[in-house]
């Protein structure tokens, strides 16, 4: 291209370049234009991270095989960035392999060329804009390019400290400044988000609010820089000893509130809720100033406690309260709610007991796939609760009666029934695919469960295949008495019926169920997979997870798959199968293989 070809191109990339608003395509756009104009093969914006790391945010033109550049962070002092970002002006290697500034996963990657500019906005160097040739260069950066490069530079400087800037006005907006908790903005949107997961995940979910016992006394005797460094120490202790899914915020004062996602029973918020009560039941202070500290909490709980957010925190204020009126340094559920469960447990005990006997207890199935081709290899079974007054309910929704020994027993007889009925069903029509269903507690523990099972499948041997019936056990009621969970592990598969365990990773000692247990399947569970595209130690667990069930030739089954993402780090880790709301939610038996008919 001849000078005033090649000037033209550069004022029509500039022009194009002030017009893009939108960050991100900005970005892309001084990228891809940059590696255009120098002839290279691709560009990357490389930011500074305090207090001394280089990160790649994005890489246009990087070779598909080492898309693990992609937010690969080193040391400022190293590679051709390093020394541009420390020189303060572009700086370009040619034989990049053989230079001194040659990085292990570049030249793997086959960088053959770089050449970096710092970009820097309000006398500081925010990052650097790094263009990168995989072949020898055909040609060198004259003046004018560096020119354009120093424009360029400049341009993305400006954008990038726009974008830093915004970025911190967004999280002042939704974070407390003198903590570092979300506040109230933040939590409510939270909050219904978690509503909505608890609602598709059939799990519950719980508000605690609390604050500080005679806040105001400690502020008025001890100062308020006092008070401050007391609510610091609060979000620490709480901070502690709460999941990383779960959110503290602070609303304002001394008010707290915590939103526990991912709750399977009512005892897991009772001791969360205990402990943070003992946590902050301590003197606290310096030598000379020794303050007695407590706090009241109250909780609620949905979708026990039903209502929007506003609603929920309404609840959960109104038992702190009380627990304050009471003399503090306590915690108490919502009392409206309590005497509503404690009315609708007994209640909802008594209608089960009667609902199997006039069939209103119905299976919902959700097709298990099989996660490289998207088919739908199996299914799992979920029960569901055709209430003649409150409509169609979750298992989570009257978890309380379930978990009642005579219905518990009641329920897992008539699972294994209607689960051999339902395979019954699916042979006689040429469809051979595994059922799993979900056992309690009490069933592994009861002896005589065994001869159910064996009674239901001897009473269909001629039409029923039992090799396609799979009984998941939840892994941690297995700890209980693990030899006697081993036998009727064993006794089902001499039957030819498979075993899983369900929630995997979630019990104290699951490595130790895959070596003590003759499974076939573990489900991961699926708070695992939720943080997967956002948690570096969730991936690492899932990656573990797969990996033992390989090396004890078992299968995985990853639960909770919501996102394409997900579904493409699971299939890099090597799980073969899932299930979750991305493939299909749960459904009558009339849809599963609608496509079979």
């Amino acid at each position: 291209m001849n000078k005033t070809g090649k000037d033209a191109s550069s004022i029509e990339f500039l022009h194009k370049l002030v017009r893009e608003i939108d960050l991100p395509k900005f970005f892309r756009l001084a990228a891809k234009g940059v590696a255009n104009l120098l002839g290279a093969d691709g560009a990357a914006l490389i930011v500074h991270e305090e207090p001394d790391l280089l990160r790649y945010r994005f890489f246009h033109g990087l070779p598909a095989a080492h898309k693990q550049l992609l937010l690969y962070a080193f040391n400022d002092q190293l590679g051709v960035a390093g020394a541009a970002l420390h020189a303060h002006k572009a700086l370009l290697v040619t034989d990049y392999p053989h230079s001194a500034y040659a990085l292990p996963e570049c030249v793997n990657a086959g960088v053959q060329a770089s050449l970096c500019s710092p970009v820097m906005a309000n006398g500081k160097v925010l990052g650097i804009l790094a263009v990168t040739w995989f072949s020898p260069p055909q040609r060198l950066p004259d003046a004018g390019d560096y020119r354009m490069l120093g424009v360029v530079s400049d341009f993305i400087g400006a954008a990038l400290f726009r974008f830093q800037r915004e970025q911190h006005l967004r999280d002042l907006a939704m974070h407390d400044p003198l903590t570092g908790t979300a506040n109230r903005n933040l939590f409510f949107d939270r909050l219904q988000h978690a509503m909505t997961m608890a609602t598709r995940r059939e799990r519950l979910l719980a508000v605690v609010v609390f604050d500080i016992d005679n806040f105001k006394t400690i502020n008025d005797q001890f100062g308020h820089s006092v008070g401050d460094a007391l609510l610091i120490e609060v979000r620490l202790r709480v901070q502690a000893l709460i999941r990383d899914g779960d959110t503290l915020a602070r609303l304002g004062g001394d008010e707290f509130a915590l939103i526990l996602e991912d709750i399977r029973c009512y005892d897991e918020i009772e001791i969360v809720v205990g402990r943070i009560r003992e946590s902050l039941s301590m003197r606290w202070g310096s030598k000379i100033n020794q303050i007695d500290v407590s706090v009241s909490l109250g909780a609620t709980i949905y979708p026990l406690d039903d209502g929007d957010g506003q609603a929920l925190l309404r609840n959960a204020d109104a038992a702190m309260y009380e627990a304050k009126r009471g003399g503090g340094n306590r915690g108490l559920f919502f009392s409206d709610s309590m005497a509503l469960a404690h009315a609708q447990k007994s209640k909802l005990v008594s209608e089960l007991q009667l609902a199997l006997d006039n069939d209103e207890i119905l299976l919902y199935f959700q097709p298990i796939i099989e996660i490289a081709t998207g088919r739908a290899v199996s299914a799992e079974a979920l029960i569901r609760w055709q209430h003649p007054t409150l409509g169609l309910l979750r298992a989570s929704e009257f978890m309380i009666a379930m978990e009642h020994p005579y219905n518990s027993l009641k329920l897992d007889r008539w699972l294994v029934a209607q689960a051999i009925k339902t395979l019954g069903k699916w042979q006689a029509r040429g469809i051979f695919k595994m059922l799993h269903i979900n056992l309690s507690a009490a069933s592994i523990e009861n002896h005589q469960f065994f001869e159910t099972l064996h009674r239901a499948l001897a009473a269909h041997e001629d039409t029923v295949d039992p090799h396609y019936l799979g009984i998941d056990l939840v892994e941690w009621s297995t700890v209980r008495d693990i030899e006697c969970a081993r036998q009727m592990i064993m006794s089902c598969k001499a039957l030819g019926v498979s075993v899983a365990l369900d929630d995997f990773g979630t019990g104290p000692a699951s490595l130790q169920h895959l070596r003590l247990l003759p499974i076939d399947t573990i489900k991961i569970d699926r708070s695992f997979v939720a943080g997967l595209t956002t948690d570096k130690a969730d991936r690492v667990l899932v990656q573990s997870m797969v990996g033992a069930a390989h090396v004890f030739g078992i299968a995985a089954i990853a639960e909770g798959i919501e996102s394409v993402e997900q579904k493409d780090l699971l299939a890099a880790m090597g799980c073969a199968f899932g299930r979750g709301y991305l493939f299909s939610p749960p459904v009558p038996e009339e849809s599963l293989w609608a496509d079979q008919q």
